[in-house]
């Protein structure tokens, strides 16, 4: 006898959705028995898969089918469950303050509804509901959301007027580094992987020009950065790119906004548009710049400033042009618009 009713295409695509971003084991392990039920997985299967009881399934699937529970109840540590207006008044809270430690969430809820969690349990709550335990998304001091809108409405005005004699490129200069960049990778737990580091801190210089209709990389390197580069990049891929007007979007460093470049670009197919300052996010070679740091530099040791000099320069000289498929799934105009949340402690 069929324990759950069939789902919808709608039910499984929520049920999906719900599977891939909870972070509650517990959770996941109903929601994955909901829907693997469902494929035609039998019950006593799913039990063997899961480590459950045949019991907790059966109840997983009629809780379901009856008032469409995808959650675990808080477990332990509590006096009495927070009713449903309780919940939803500790949550708008919790959204509005961010406090570092459970312990004061649970003196919070003590003072407020008179209930009593332990850490683990308001932990389990915690989960249940949402919340994760993260650092807050670090953006400019001084950037204006407002500024960033408009931008983005300039933007797409702009690409939407290109003619057939146009292209659009994004510019920026990046300064890879010789000094080995350690990330996070999967290590197994209570083994220590090492990475050594570099003496001497040499840089390269480079400008690059990204155009996302057709995922063309324009890079060149230079001894520094300055008007006579910006001058000098514009008029290789003007010869690279021999076309009626080139539109280029770029930020304010001072290299790209001085008089030199002004008097060059009058005499130039190059027209200039600024980002709005501190708008990085709105760039997307930036991403082409953090591509080439994964592929090339991340948990990788040089034994000498020259191998890192010679796997910095293959990359823009040889292999990038051979990655358009990734390209094209990495780097787009999907421009991440920075919206201001500030945190406030509790």
């Amino acid at each position: 006898m069929r324990t759950l009713r069939p789902l919808t295409d709608q039910e499984r695509a929520q049920l999906e959705c719900q599977l891939k971003e909870t972070k509650n084991l517990a959770d996941w392990k109903r929601l994955f028995v909901i829907l693997t039920y469902d494929e035609g997985q039998s019950v006593e299967d799913l039990s063997h898969l899961t480590r459950l009881s045949v019991s907790t399934i059966e109840n997983y699937l009629k809780e379901y089918s009856s008032s469409n529970k995808t959650k675990n109840d808080p477990r332990g540590g509590s006096s009495s469950k927070l009713t449903e207006s309780e919940t939803q008044s500790l949550e708008d809270h919790l959204k509005q303050v961010t406090y570092l430690k459970v312990k004061d969430i649970v003196c919070y809820v003590k003072g407020r509804f008179g209930k009593e969690y332990s850490r683990s349990g308001m932990t389990d709550w915690l989960l249940s509901q949402g919340f994760t335990f993260k650092k807050p998304e670090k953006v400019p001091g001084k950037v204006n959301p407002n500024q960033q809108k408009e931008f983005i409405e300039y933007y797409k005005n702009l690409k939407a007027s290109l003619g057939s004699n146009e292209k659009l490129y994004f510019v920026d200069a990046m300064h890879p580094e010789y000094q080995s960049q350690a990330v996070c990778g999967w290590i197994k737990k209570g083994e220590c992987k090492t990475l050594q580091t570099t003496g001497k801190q040499k840089r390269l210089h480079f400008v690059g020009a990204l155009n996302l209709l057709d995922m063309k990389v324009f890079v060149r390197e230079y001894e520094t950065i300055d008007a006579d580069a910006m001058i000098q990049f514009f008029q290789q891929l003007q010869e690279d790119c021999p076309t009626k007007t080139i539109h280029v979007i770029l930020d304010n460093a001072r290299a790209h906004r001085n008089h030199k470049l002004d008097e060059y670009l009058k005499q130039s197919s190059i027209r200039l548009h600024y980002l709005p300052p501190y708008s990085p996010n709105l760039n997307p070679i930036e991403r082409l710049w953090k591509l080439f740091r994964e592929l090339t530099l991340y948990n990788r040791y040089f034994p000498d400033c020259w191998e890192f000099f010679a796997a910095t320069r293959d990359f823009f000289a040889s292999k990038v042009h051979k990655m358009k498929s990734l390209l094209s799934n990495r780097l787009s105009d999907d421009f991440q618009e920075i919206k201001l949340n500030p945190i406030r402690i509790g």
